[in-house]
């Protein structure tokens, strides 16, 4: 059974779907975030997203403060990354293939997190 606190949120501000799932775990959490379609030069273009909060630093923030003393996702200060063109590459079109397929894009998230903070599957989160 999984130990993640794992949630999916769906909103359409300004008229633009936005999809976005969360994992949160003792070390932090994974953030993805999917919105579209975007109509530009008429073709239809999507935007993707994956964070990363973290309640300690990584090694080479260790030096930084943190990125927020109240994170949002955490309630608590936090080290925050990020990469769009990951989540563009490797998450679009995972969830494009099957959008309704939530549990795929948990596990995929679950994955992220155990890399991400160094943890095996045993002993994460």
């Amino acid at each position: 059974m999984s130990r993640f606190v794992c949630k999916y949120e769906y909103s359409n501000r300004f008229g633009t779907p936005r999809h976005c799932w969360t994992c949160i775990g003792r070390h932090g959490a994974m953030h993805l975030h999917i919105s579209g379609p975007y109509t530009h030069s008429g073709s239809e273009t999507w935007s993707a997203g994956l964070e990363t909060h973290y309640r300690q630093p990584p090694e080479y923030m260790a030096d930084d403060a943190p990125s927020h003393e109240k994170c949002w996702l955490l309630g608590c200060p936090c080290w925050h990354d990020g990469t769009s063109l990951y989540a563009s590459g490797h998450y679009l079109p995972l969830w494009m293939s099957n959008p309704h397929d939530h549990e795929a894009m948990f596990l995929h998230l679950q994955g992220e997190y155990r890399e991400r903070f160094g943890v095996k599957a045993d002993d994460a989160p």
